[in-house]
């Protein structure tokens, strides 16, 4: 490694700030009152600085400081320093703010509800300063953003136990079988795979969790369940079971309001995979989530809790 001179090596800040000051006030007595010291010790550590630069920076024998070309030069890089490092202080500062104010969580496809929805919206109302961006996205997709630190929050149906997440609340959910009540099984209590495999459906595409379910549910029969149609759209899903020409597979909590009016009706599944899943409000493991965000956190639990 090649050896670094003293010419070269890191100026000392606080001498800089000696003969800035003093160049700024008019003189090292100025400099002194500001600084609260004695005259002395401002000219002594400008003296040391000329030592280290081995260079004169401020003409002898003059009442008000006059610096040399030198000195110039040194008060020139000094300032400079001092403008870049107050951009970097406001800089950082700006995204702290921004970072404090903003929690973005991202969503799983259809998991909440208007009703939930609402209630996130009125607790943002009464933290005016707060703001929250929501992004709906595949429950792997979610699972990912949150792992990476692009969101915050994440809402997911079911997550990988292999994920780098931490559960902060969990809502039984398991998955149904959502027909419309004139639907041929709209009056049984439970359906098998089997049926499933012969029912019309409409379900997501393979990143969604719900569709990760009857693939492994499937895996080792000698049937597959195959839907009639495919969508990333909620409401596609929906509107194909309230046609009643087929049926979607869905947790009840997004579709509670329909479920109580009787316009639609959600049936258990002979799989104990379905029956076991649940719906998390997660946060990337080892995260240190701000006050407001877990504060959110709960808010958004108690909205899913009452939308049932």
């Amino acid at each position: 490694m090649p050896h670094l001179s003293t010419r070269h090596a890191p100026l000392p800040d606080h001498r800089l700030h000696y003969l800035h000051l003093s160049h700024e006030k008019g003189s090292m007595r100025a400099a002194a009152d500001v600084l609260g010291v004695a005259t002395s010790s401002v000219s002594r550590q400008i003296a040391r600085l000329e030592q280290e630069l081995d260079i004169a920076l401020v003409e002898e024998g003059t009442h008000r400081i006059r610096l040399t070309r030198a000195g110039e030069a040194a008060v020139a890089y000094y300032a400079r320093r001092l403008a870049d490092y107050i951009a970097f202080s406001e800089t950082l500062e700006g995204l702290r703010s921004q970072q404090a104010a903003t929690t973005v969580m991202a969503i799983g496809e259809g998991l909440l509800g208007a009703r939930a929805i609402h209630s996130l919206q009125a607790f943002l109302r009464d933290h005016g300063a707060h703001q929250a961006e929501i992004i709906s996205a595949p429950s792997l997709e979610v699972q990912r953003m949150v792992s990476a630190d692009e969101a915050h929050l994440g809402v997911v149906f079911s997550p990988s136990t292999t994920g780098r997440l931490t559960r902060l609340f969990s809502l039984a959910q398991p998955l149904r079988l959502i027909v419309h009540r004139s639907h041929p099984l709209a009056e049984r209590s439970m359906v098998t795979l089997e049926e499933l495999a012969q029912t019309s459906l409409a379900l997501p595409g393979p990143r969604f969790r719900v569709r990760e379910l009857v693939d492994d549910a499937c895996r080792g029969r000698d049937f597959d369940i195959l839907p009639s149609l495919t969508s990333n759209s909620l409401v596609v899903l929906l509107d194909y079971a309230r046609s009643g020409l087929g049926a979607t597979l869905l947790a009840e909590l997004p579709i509670s309001d329909e479920l109580k009016g009787g316009t639609l009706r959600a049936i258990a599944i002979d799989c104990p995979a379905m029956q076991a899943t649940d719906i998390q409000i997660v946060t990337r493991r080892g995260r240190v989530l701000e006050p407001l965000d877990r504060a959110l956190a709960q808010e958004m639990a108690k909205a899913m809790r009452l939308a049932l």
